[in-house]
């Protein structure tokens, strides 16, 4: 049943196992084959699976489809080749399907097939077991040949349907009735025994008309809308835990209905607890009341029948339709019914269900059918800049007519061609914008999706169009009520809903000739008059270009005659495809014009930003591979070195600071500490080492770090000057690693490596890895082309002249130390990096601290790269390498990867909400979906580079590369936020201030071993 996939998502995962109709055993002349049904038919069940937490297992249905006139079934049985033949293709079938087991149906089986087959039912049941399948019988309770021990033996499962089929001559009947069906129930479970068991109940209702020998099996839905229609009483039998109602239908013809419902399981279930029984199966879905679910989710109390989700009922799975054709409308909207139960206190079962108001479902009619021997062409999903050109070329040539409906994106991008439809005398009708599922989308978003649409095209044409074709619509019309709803929106706009009979799926990726053939045979079969094709979609539709000729060649041939929708709806072009004027289309076009220039813009953004990612990440890694670590020269005398350390309010710091430079393994050191004017007790703290002879202290008013440094280097007679922050702990082989490097007369600057020494939060570990990544590992691969932008305040050695000739700190940045490294490597001097001498610093704890210091550091680079601009043109690796790499990759690429961010989400989102599968293809492409792909290559890449940084990091702890992830997602967009903050200041004029970290004074060097 084509919408028995919609109880699977009422069904609130209550179904362990699914028992499909997707196999059959098809006699043929010389033996019997394996058929499966198509993979777009097994799509919803395998859409349900994969999106739900806890997948029902599948064991389909193998159904027995013999030859109406010449059957030999039971011989080819019999033949011990053929028989294995078919459960070899039958194991591989059930493999390529990956399911759990098979149900074999044995109703199916021809009576003079049963004892001979019992030989192929053993042969099937071993050769599941072998492969690992679960085995399954699927019986009657009133066949009680086959519910024999022997026979079911072996089968790790036995399905008996608890109910009546009505057949060919019956007269109308309970479909069950309680004592038969506790009497069976006792007698199937001595036989199979309650582990084996599943009792399958019979959920549907079965319809007997005056006249009509066959009764007609309905769904509950359909059930209480015939029986509303009726004017009828459907009345409980509290004996037979069925439902039936006799009248005499609009016809004229008297017409009685049984029907098992919610009413029918609750009696049902509760007597199959009486006698043991374990498993239920619900026959079939798609048929039952939707109060079913609720009975199932928890305790058959009284209570629950009073709930509104049984007390209340919606007919949400049937739509009644009258009349033929591709056309829609809606006549009646559907409505809730209310019913109630009583229950006998002596047997605790219901006794009468009684309806106060019967639900209705959704009424529709059909109408437009052309007439016979006439069919109607259409395209969906277009314009598309190569395919609806060559369709449009090929229409002129045959004289063929056709409607096109198009997505608003489209017409927005190619207005031209929308012009070329309409001018060639063709139709047009909407398609929606975006081509969204309409029934899961705002109000609000359905109505810009229709208003867009239409202004797009009475932009580009000078005309607006009555003509409307729901995305996604199923041929031959909604079959669920949530589907409806949309139709309803479009109607009140005074469109017409305009469908489709003959749907080849040309998205699939059918060729040429399959397309072909499928027309040609379902219209031949009498399926339809209108065919629908696909000119756009984002996919390519070469295949149904090369199929159009051929179709309407084969079909003119065959004496079919093609028409326009407005011929055979039989109103004028103008009428459903009215003229626009007035000044509003000039200004839509103007408007549409500039949007779609905004997303070639948005893709141009796009890559843009992935190249420059691609590209910079590339040339980290590869300069990091292949950087070799400075080599300091055959040690002489110990060059003099002076610790300076700068202070400013950092009374709880300080201390931890001193001590870990004193605990130093360099043999000459002297210690200088400039209180710059601090207001707190950081003087206080520092002369605390007074009885240190290494140990100077200036006192300083506070002007700034820049001229505390100054004041410091002034008074200096080392040869090497080790700056240092007061809130950093070094390690005891810092300043010896770095002081080697100066045996090399061309070393200007050492800088050392930062760790980070507080990771107490997600924040500050997300700060220990960007130092890991992105400081520490490109401060390595700007080693090799002498390329550093900084020596860190943290830790950061100079040769004393070096500074003297480069100028000392300055003022004229808010980076001092990026500012003076520059101006070093500008007047001629190496700058290296060892990683070996490391200090600890605190990170900030908090958004608010970490905004602050970053605002400073952004401003403060780009002051810098600004005043060393010059160094371009000097042909070094600052100047024409890191340089602009500082302004493209972090100030430029920070602007534009917000964006190309978003642009990749609003893909996503349009993938994942979008790409529902119907029975008329999927959702549009607003761009290739290969895009996200690519955009993923970015952070795949970065995420690489992560992960060998802290692999290869002796520092770094490994657990950090779980950190990732949150960095990229969370930490990333905060720097973003700096550099804009940064580039406004920038631009205004406003500079930052140091504003004051508060400091936590942690022994962050022996912390972090402990860690």
């Amino acid at each position: 049943m084509e919408w028995a996939h919609l109880s699977l998502e009422e069904s609130c995962q209550r179904i362990d196992v699914l028992v499909p109709d997707w196999i059959s055993l098809e006699e043929q002349p010389d033996g019997v084959a394996v058929k499966l049904v198509s993979d777009d038919t097994r799509m919803p069940v395998e859409a349900f699976r994969a999106g739900t937490s806890t997948p029902p297992k599948l064991m389909p249905r193998v159904e027995i489809s013999l030859r109406p006139f010449d059957t030999a079934f039971m011989a080819k049985l019999a033949d011990k080749g053929l028989r294995a033949t078919l459960v070899s293709d039958l194991i591989i079938t059930l493999r390529g399907l990956r399911v759990s087991g098979a149900c074999l149906d044995l109703d199916q089986f021809p009576q003079d097939a049963r004892e001979g087959g019992q030989a192929f039912l053993d042969e099937m049941r071993s050769s599941l077991a072998k492969a690992g399948l679960r085995s399954c019988l699927i019986v009657s309770g009133n066949d009680r040949e086959w519910i024999e021990a022997q026979r079911a033996q072996g089968f790790d499962h036995v399905i008996v349907k608890f109910f009546y089929e009505p057949w060919v001559g019956s007269s109308p009947s309970p479909l069950s009735e309680n004592t038969w069906f506790l009497e069976t129930a006792e007698e199937v479970i001595s036989v199979v025994g309650p582990d084996r068991l599943v009792v399958a109940l019979g959920m549907f209702g079965a319809s007997w008309e005056a006249g009509v020998p066959l009764p007609r099996r309905l769904s509950y839905g359909e059930a209480l809308a015939v029986v509303s229609d009726g004017v009828a009483e459907l009345t409980f039998q509290a004996d037979l835990s069925a439902s039936v109602a006799s009248f005499e239908n609009n016809a004229g013809v008297r017409q009685t209905i049984w029907l098992q419902d919610a009413a029918s399981a609750f009696n049902q279930l509760s007597m199959l607890e009486g006698v043991g029984v374990n498993a239920v199966g619900i026959w079939s879905l798609g048929l039952e009341d939707p109060g079913l679910w609720h009975l199932l989710k928890g305790q058959r109390t009284h209570d629950r029948l009073n709930t509104p989700e049984l007390s209340g009922v919606m007919i949400e799975r049937f739509v009644d339709y009258a009349g033929v054709g591709p056309a829609l409308r809606v006549l009646k909207r559907a409505t809730l019914g209310f019913r109630t139960f009583e229950v006998n206190s002596e047997t605790d079962l219901i006794e009468a269900q009684v309806y106060q108001a019967y639900p209705t479902p959704y009424r529709l009619t059909r109408y437009g059918k052309p007439k016979p021997g006439e069919v109607v062409l259409t395209f969906d999903d277009g314009p598309h800049p190569d395919f609806t050109p060559d369709i449009l070329e090929i229409l002129e040539k045959t004289n063929t007519p056709a409607a096109f409906f198009l997505l608003g994106q489209n017409v927005m991008t190619h207005p031209d061609i929308t012009r070329q439809i309409v001018d060639a005398g063709h139709e047009i009708g909407t398609h929606s914008f975006s081509h969204p599922r309409m029934d899961l989308i705002s109000a609000s978003r359905t109505n810009l999706e229709h208003e867009m649409t239409e202004r797009a095209i009475a932009a580009a044409t000078g005309r607006t169009t009555t003509l409307y074709r729901e995305p996604f619509l199923r041929s031959g019309g909604p079959i669920s009520a949530n589907r409806v709803e949309p139709l309803v929106t479009t109607q009140s706009r005074g469109q017409i809903n305009y469908g489709m009979d003959v749907v080849p799926k040309d998205w699939l990726g059918l060729s040429s000739d399959e397309i072909v053939n499928y027309v040609i045979e379902q219209v031949e079969a009498g399926a339809g008059n209108v065919i629908l094709l696909h000119d756009g979609g984002g996919q390519d539709r070469t295949a149904s270009v090369e199929a159009l000729p051929r179709i309407i060649s084969a079909l003119r041939a065959r004496g079919y005659t093609f028409m326009s929708v407005a011929s055979a709806l039989d109103m004028d072009r103008d009428v459903l495809m009215p003229p626009v004027s007035g000044v509003q289309p000039f200004f839509d076009r103007l408007s549409f014009a500039f949007a779609s220039g905004t997303m070639t813009g948005l893709v141009l953004i796009f890559w843009v930003v992935l190249v420059i990612g691609l590209c910079r990440s590339l040339m980290v890694l590869v300069l990091s591979a292949c950087r070799r670590r400075h080599s300091a020269l055959p040690s002489g005398p110990h060059p003099r070195v002076a610790v300076v350390i700068p202070a400013y309010n950092e009374e709880a710091a300080i201390t931890k600071c001193i001590e870990s430079v004193l605990t130093s393994d360099y043999p000459f050191l002297e210690v200088v500490v400039v209180d710059d004017g601090s207001a707190d007790g950081t003087l206080t703290k520092v002369l605390e080492f007074a009885h240190e002879p290494a140990v100077r202290v200036i006192s300083h008013p506070n002007q700034g770090k820049w001229s505390a440094l100054n004041r410091a280097i002034l008074s200096l007679d080392a040869d090497i000057t080790v700056c240092i922050d007061a809130d950093t702990q070094v390690a005891p082989d810092a300043i010896t690693q770095m002081a080697a490097h100066f045996q090399d007369p061309k070393v200007g600057a050492v800088a050392g490596k930062i760790v980070v020494g507080n990771r107490v939060n997600l924040l500050t570990q997300m700060q220990a890895l960007e130092y890991v990544t992105a400081q520490n590992f490109e401060r390595r691969a700007f080693d090799r082309i002498n390329g550093i932008l900084v020596v860190p305040g943290a830790i950061g050695a100079w040769r004393t002249s070096a500074l003297r000739k480069a100028g000392l700190f300055c003022s004229d940045t808010l980076t001092e130390d990026c500012d003076v490294t520059i101006a070093v490597n500008r007047v001629g001097y190496r700058l290296v990096y060892d990683e070996r001498a490391v200090a600890y610093t605190e990170a900030p704890q908090t958004l608010r601290t970490l905004l602050a210091q970053r605002l400073r550091w952004s401003l403060g680079m780009f002051q810098s790269a600004w005043k060393h601009k010059g160094a371009i043109l000097e042909g070094r690796g600052v100047g024409y390498v890191s340089l602009p790499d500082m302004v493209i990759f972090g100030y430029l690429f920070p602007l534009l990867a917000p964006v190309a961010d978003l642009f990749v989400l609003m893909l996503g989102y349009h993938l994942i909400a979008g790409s529902w599968s119907g029975d008329v293809g999927q959702a549009a492409q607003t761009v290739a979906p290969e895009m996200i792909w690519a955009y993923l290559a970015l952070p795949a890449l970065e995420f690489m580079i992560a992960a060998y940084a802290v692999l290869t990091d002796r520092t770094a702890k490994k657990s950090l590369i779980f950190i990732w992830p949150f960095q990229r997602i969370f930490y990333r967009p905060i720097l973003y936020f700096t550099v804009f903050r940064a580039l406004m200041r920038a631009l205004s004029g406003t500079l930052a201030t140091w504003g004051k970290t508060r400091r936590h004074g942690e022994d962050l060097l022996h912390s972090e071993k402990a860690a």
